[in-house]
């Protein structure tokens, strides 16, 4: 691995985001709030979602990321994967799905795909 030498061709190393730096987001059938950081060529959310939000429609954008609190489904070429706290989870770009949300508590989690 070379190590670069040239440090301003690189975004900020840290985003101090305030408590307060939240927007509303909102898709058909599921409104939430993210807070967004875009750097070095990508996108970290940290996304809170509704109790029982359920997407309707399909998202073709790969996503990797870490469920924080609660827990939803994610749904892929018709197989459902439930996540819960501490779980993992990587959608390659180009696959098509969708997720659903627990019924009885909000969703919190770390996202990080490919600026688009």
């Amino acid at each position: 691995m070379e190590i670069r030498k040239d440090t301003q061709n690189y975004d900020e190393v840290v985003y101090k985001a305030p408590p307060e730096d939240c927007e509303k987001w909102s898709k058909p059938g599921a409104e939430g709030r993210v807070k967004i950081f875009n750097s070095n060529g990508k996108r970290l959310r940290m996304l809170e979602l509704p109790a029982g939000f359920d997407e309707e429609h399909l998202c073709l954008i790969g996503h990797q990321g870490y469920v924080l609190t609660g827990s939803f489904t994610i749904i892929v070429e018709g197989n459902e994967h439930k996540c819960e706290p501490g779980d993992f989870f990587s959608i390659p770009d180009g696959v098509p799905h969708r997720s659903k949300g627990d019924n009885n508590k909000k969703t919190t989690v770390f996202v990080v795909d490919d600026i688009q």
